[in-house]
C-alpha cells in the first residue's frame, strides 16, 4: 500500500484498508487476523496477493489461515485489501466489529489516490462512514522501477 505509484493498485474508484494488529508494542496472534479476512471477504474486498499475510491463507474461498500459524504470536501482522468506494461503509461496520473482538489493538488506514487537482477521494467516503479522518500522506518515487502508468 506504500508502493502505489510503482504498482498502481489503488486507482480511482476504489479504496484500499490496512488493519495493521498488534502495533505499537502489543504483539498479535494470526488468529485475529484470520477472523478479520473471514468477515471481510463476504463484502468483496480483495485482498493484497503480494502481503506476506496472504501468503498463509490456506482456504482463499473462506479466508481461513494454515491452522498451525493460528497461535503464533508476532510483533504485528496487517490485513491489506481493496475495495469498491460504494463497499467502504459495510467494510467500515465490519471493521468495528473486528474491533470489538480483537484480543490486541488494531490500526485502521485508508489508502486513497490523490485527485489530479489534489483532492482526496476516499475523505468523503470516510466522512459518510462517520469516520473523522486525519490526512496523512507518504509518497515512494520509485527510484529504479518504472512507474505504474495510470
Amino acid at each position: 500500500m506504500k508502493t502505489n505509484d510503482v504498482t498502481g493498485r489503488f486507482r480511482d474508484g476504489f479504496i484500499g484498508i490496512g488493519l495493521e494488529f498488534g502495533r505499537p508494542g502489543v504483539g498479535a496472534r494470526f488468529r485475529d487476523a484470520e477472523k478479520a479476512i473471514r468477515k471481510l471477504l463476504p463484502l468483496g474486498v480483495q485482498l493484497e496477493p503480494k502481503n506476506p499475510l496472504t501468503q498463509l491463507i490456506a482456504d482463499p474461498a473462506t479466508g481461513a489461515l494454515q491452522p498451525e500459524v493460528l497461535n503464533e504470536k508476532v510483533l504485528s501482522t496487517i490485513v491489506e485489501a481493496i475495495i469498491p468506494v460504494e463497499r467502504f461503509p459495510e467494510v467500515v461496520a465490519a471493521v468495528h466489529a473486528i474491533a470489538a473482538e480483537a484480543d490486541t489493538v488494531i490500526s485502521f488506514g485508508v489508502i486513497s489516490k490523490v485527485a489530479p487537482d489534489g483532492s482526496v477521494p476516499a475523505v468523503k467516503a470516510m466522512q459518510a462512514a462517520g469516520l473523522t479522518p486525519s490526512i496523512n500522506g507518504k509518497v515512494n518515487v520509485g527510484l529504479g522501477r518504472p512507474l505504474f502508468p495510470f
